[in-house]
């Protein structure tokens, strides 16, 4: 049956998230990415068509909808009508007593839900981070369509029309009912990921190779683990040698010269007897450790997206946001490389096929990937590379200000990087390719007044970047705080702060008038700095003495890690002791100017 918040209100539905279902764990990519799509419906249909999201099972318990499948789309709804409870309705979908949604057996859950929507710090001090900041980027979106007026309209739209479908499962359904019913959708096919049956699909149509293609599918789409890693008793320059020589050759040259791990003549992927294994002194690795490694850049939807966008030259119909949708991926695939019907093409499936290898390359080798801890870059150079260090931070600030909203715009400069180098480019190129498209893109700046509101975080990324490739200079006085600097890493989760705050404590020294000029300074550059949604609520309405206390900890080594903006580093460095309405717009002034030597 379809319902919708209205509906859902209307029939008093209550949910709860069973024990044995995972938490939350949609990231910032996957709820813009709704968000987007939801806005897009909304302005396309002007407000009056429904936007599906998918479906739901539920079995009934104890009179409230047990989410069988679908915990992560309700819970997302949640944390929509947190961010719009001010706005008509809302509040009625959260519930009160009992909230809407509840977890079985989650107490400290059903704590923290609670904190959300009340604005409060939750009883136990428990966070549940991805839900904190899931909430976060919906406030962000909604506070970006206030500036233009189109909240109000946008909250009444997905009250009424944001449409799920609930399938519901027997009363007399018991556990090994559900075990049936779990089974039954895993042997269907209905969680195959779209890419797999891509796969099928459109490589059923190279009959001669089919299996050999098949295989290689299987090791590109395996994004996180690299395609060529140092072998048994292989030297760093023949590892090099791999590298260069693959990234500059045909699916057949790699296959015939074994130069991907697992594909070749010497396929290392045979069977061997437990006997053959090696010993080895150190401990398997667990899977706690496997989170701490690096992954790609890309998910594997995405970079077949952005393949196929290199392959048509990015010549599409219709809107590019619609193109680089995950969820219209055969319908894409069936429009620019058809895989069924009469306008197939075999040759034109082989040579997206040796673009992708070629694509998949690039990011093992040419682009950062992120970690727990930072990022690696490889680039066939050594580590400690001065070069090398440089473009892993410009690339990693590229990273982390881009998402699939701006369709990761540095894929494309990557690929035509390494097309017109003829392989893989020198540390140095690549760094001025990057930057100048990225200098071009970003032109003009925006005036000092506009830094104050709207999604401006890139600007402070960019900042961030320019103090870190001065950081000799501007922090040549102050030896600790070069070595903070040093120890800087991008991260993507980020949102802006005021240094003073806009509803100052006690101890605070700055007061503010309710004033046009004082609330146009409060709000200005200056006074603005990107820190993280943790330490946002714990230093949010802090004094700049316990602002200044905090980036204290990192100089003299109290605190370990990345700061998390070098901006403020900045700040505590420049007026230490004060802070006040002359030095805000000093500051401003002064980090303006910096945004304008960044071109040069």
């Amino acid at each position: 049956m379809k319902y919708t918040p209205a509906s859902i209100v209307e029939n008093n539905l209550l949910f709860t998230i069973p024990i044995y279902q995972r938490l939350f764990e949609w990231d910032e990519e996957n709820i813009l990415t709704l968000m987007n799509d939801l806005l897009q419906a909304f302005e396309k249909s002007k407000g009056s068509e429904d936007y599906y999201i998918g479906m739901l099972t539920s079995k009934l318990e104890n009179g409230c909808n047990e989410l069988i499948d679908g915990q992560q789309r309700f819970t997302v709804l949640m944390l929509i009508a947190c961010a719009l409870k001010e706005y008509k309705n809302w509040e009625d979908f959260l519930g009160n007593n009992p909230l809407r949604l509840r977890f079985t057996s989650r107490p400290k859950d059903d704590d923290f839900l609670r904190s959300l929507i009340d604005d409060k710090c939750s009883s136990e001090g428990y966070v549940n981070i991805k839900m904190k900041e899931g909430l976060s980027v919906i406030r962000r979106f909604i506070t970006s369509l206030k500036n233009c007026d189109k909240d109000i309209l946008f909250a009444e739209y997905v009250f009424n029309h944001l449409c799920l479908f609930i399938s519901h499962l027997p009363e007399r359904y018991g556990p090994l009912d559900l075990n049936k019913y779990f089974e039954r959708m895993n042997t269907s096919g209905k969680n195959l990921e779209l890419h797999e049956i891509l796969k099928v699909k459109l490589l059923k149509n190279l009959t001669e190779d089919v299996s050999k293609y098949m295989l290689l599918w299987n090791k590109l789409s395996d994004v996180d683990t690299l395609l060529i890693r140092k072998r048994n008793e292989e030297k760093e320059s023949q590892l090099r040698e791999r590298k260069d020589r693959a990234i500059k050759s045909s699916i057949k040259e790699i296959i015939e010269s074994s130069l991907i791990n697992g594909i070749g003549q010497n396929d290392e992927s045979k069977i061997i007897a437990i006997s053959e294994i090696p010993l080895s002194i150190n401990p398997p690795k667990t899977e706690q450790n496997k989170t701490k490694d690096s992954h790609c850049a890309l998910s594997f939807p995405y970079l077949l997206l952005q393949t196929l966008f290199l392959k048509i030259e990015g010549k599409i119909e219709g809107n590019i946001s619609d193109f680089f949708k995950p969820n219209n991926l055969l319908e894409t695939f069936q429009q620019y490389l058809p895989y069924e019907g009469n306008n197939v093409k075999v040759e034109d499936i082989r040579e997206f096929m040796e673009l992708l290898v070629n694509c998949r390359l690039a990011l093992d080798i040419c682009f950062i990937r992120p970690s727990e801890y930072g990022y690696t870059l490889d680039m066939n150079r050594n580590e400690d590379d001065e070069s090398l260090i440089k473009l892993l931070m410009l690339q990693s600030m590229l990273f982390v200000s881009s998402s699939n909203y701006t369709h990761y715009r540095w894929f494309g400069w990557l690929m035509e990087s390494i097309k017109n180098h003829h392989g893989i480019p020198s540390t140095e190129h690549l760094f001025e390719d990057l930057k100048t498209r990225d200098d071009l893109l970003h032109k003009p700046i925006p005036t000092l007044s506009q830094l104050s509101y709207g999604d401006i975080r890139y600007w402070f990324w960019r900042l961030d970047f320019y103090i870190w490739l001065h950081r000799n200079t501007i922090f040549s006085d102050s030896p600790e705080a070069l070595k903070v600097a040093d120890n800087y890493i991008f991260r993507r989760n980020r949102s802006i702060e005021h240094i003073a705050p806009q509803t100052p404590e006690s101890d605070s020294v700055l007061k503010w008038n309710d004033t046009p000029e004082d609330i146009r300074l409060r709000d200005s550059f200056g006074n603005l700095v990107m820190i993280s949604q943790g330490l946002n609520s714990t230093l949010s309405n802090a004094s700049y003495q316990v602002k200044t206390a905090h980036v204290r900890s990192y100089i003299n080594g109290a605190k370990s890690g990345s700061i998390e903006s070098l901006k403020l580093l900045v700040v505590h460095q420049d007026y230490k002791d004060i802070w006040d309405k002359t030095t805000i717009v000093e500051h401003g002034d002064k980090m303006y100017q910096w945004l304008i030597e960044s071109y040069q």
